[in-house]
């Protein structure tokens, strides 16, 4: 048996697919060992979902060493590899890889090659495509050792556990002992997995740029360009529809929900649809439309100046409280009954295949527009280029269209740090219906909308 040593601390977005791919190895007879710094997200929860089975170890002070000690005394495996919850084994053989290169008794230890995702910053895809290159190895002298992507055998380890006192490189101090005690060292570039950190802190991103594009095309295998570390058909995508009952709202609309339930509904990647109502009876009648209503939100989140990101919060609050923790989180305001086919699939494939945090739709503003200064207000000096030239504003559309992480959800925002935008280019998809009076437009355009669409190239 192998036990597999997984150290987390905050991991959620990685943790169900690093999982996922180790239950897809060919070697099956394996324990997972989850050694957790006090994660305050979902890592432990996502865990237990793939591998209910897995043995759970909790640390309050974090010192690498000290950390897979403590998970490779819990585990039972005559080896033990050791695996960052952000690296992603790329083949399904990369366990049964990294297991033939260490059944030599020579070799103290195994550690494989870490490819940069895509979307890796240039300097942390220069360092991993420097460090870890094509050649298997074995190392006779040198201490180089990486446990984000290794495995060892137990009986070595029970005389040279990891330093417990060092607060970083524990593996090369190990490998150090190992190498001094007559031991070998392998290096085995077939045994990758993804990496989307790096290993050194980063330098002038302007003087690595050109390097990082000649070795990518020259040492990145196939596999890490047809294949995206995140796969959005392995992901947990909910679809939250906020609805407001109260008088004067056209939320409560069942043709409006209706639409923005179809949206979710066609999309690939969406598995389950919500609604997030303040009314027990409107909850009921939308059950027909096959959405799912878990529970019914408090009145006082439907009150004049509480943001949707407020809502989206309590909404993704009891369903983790009712065991059920997505992944990516899709907001759908029922405003918006006119989307594109296809916008939330191709936002969920923008966030996903670029390593974002959000993607949201916008569309884009090429019209003169003024800043405001101290003198009033001051035309930009774009104006003099034409239309096509000038560098365009993107007018965000969130209720429209957003996919996002739950972390950020569980912050009270839709938007991490790093966002992608989709260009929706529908002149319909912008109209919103946000009074009763509104509503007329919903038969009015409806059959305009769907001919101009079906006259589309």
């Amino acid at each position: 048996m192998i036990s597999i040593i997984i150290r987390t601390h905050n991991e959620e977005r990685w943790i169900r697919e690093c999982l996922r791919r180790i239950q897809q190895q060919t070697v099956t007879d394996v324990e997972i060992v989850l050694v957790d710094n006090n994660s305050t997200d979902q890592t432990v929860a996502r865990a237990k979902q793939v591998y209910p089975g897995l043995t759970l170890v909790t640390i309050d002070k974090y010192l690498p060493g000290l950390a897979i000690n403590a998970g490779i005394r819990a585990s039972n495996g005559e080896y033990v590899a050791i695996l960052s919850a952000h690296c992603l084994p790329v083949k399904d053989d990369w366990l049964a890889t990294l297991l033939a290169s260490c059944e030599d008794k020579s070799v103290a230890g195994v550690y494989g090659r870490q490819i940069p995702t895509s979307y890796s910053s240039p300097q942390d895809k220069r360092d991993l495509l420097v460090t870890f290159g094509l050649d298997k190895r074995v190392q006779k002298k040198d201490i180089f050792f990486h446990n984000a992507n290794s495995l060892i055998r137990r009986e070595l380890w029970q005389h040279f556990p990891f330093d417990e006192q060092v607060t970083n490189i524990e593996d090369r101090v190990w490998a150090k002992q190992v190498i001094d005690a007559g031991y070998v060292l392998v290096y085995e570039p077939d045994a990758a997995v993804f990496h989307y950190h790096g290993i050194y802190q980063n330098n002038d991103e302007r003087r690595i740029e050109g390097a990082v594009r000649v070795m990518e095309v020259l040492e990145q295998p196939a596999e890490a360009n047809d294949s995206p570390p995140l796969d959005p058909g392995a992901l947990e995508i909910a679809a939250i529809i906020p609805v407001r009952a109260g008088e004067g709202s056209v939320d409560a609309s069942l043709a409006l929900i209706e639409r923005s339930v179809q949206a979710a509904k066609d999309s690939k990647y969406i598995d389950r649809i919500i609604l997030a109502s303040d009314d027990a009876e409107l909850s009921k009648q939308a059950q027909s439309l096959g959405v799912d209503t878990p529970f019914v939100r408090p009145v006082a989140l439907s009150q004049p100046g509480v943001r949707a990101d407020e809502v989206l919060r309590y909404s993704l609050e009891q369903l983790e409280k009712d065991g059920y923790s997505p992944d990516l989180v899709v907001p759908l305001e029922v405003t918006y009954p006119f989307r594109p086919a296809g916008l939330l699939d191709k936002l969920i494939l923008l966030l996903t295949e670029n390593g974002l945090d959000t993607a949201i739709a916008a569309q884009s503003e090429h019209r003169p527009y003024w800043q405001k200064d101290t003198d009033g207000v001051v035309l930009t000096e774009e104006y003099a280029q034409a239309r096509q030239e000038r560098t365009p504003l993107y007018i965000g559309l969130l209720s429209l269209g957003c996919v996002t992480y739950a972390e950020f959800i569980r912050q009270q925002s839709r938007l991490g740090k790093r966002i992608g935008v989709y260009e929706v280019q529908d002149p319909f998809a912008a109209i919103e219906i946000r009074e009763p009076k509104d509503l007329a437009l919903l038969d009015l355009l409806s059959s305009t909308v769907e001919k101009w669409r079906a006259a589309q190239p």
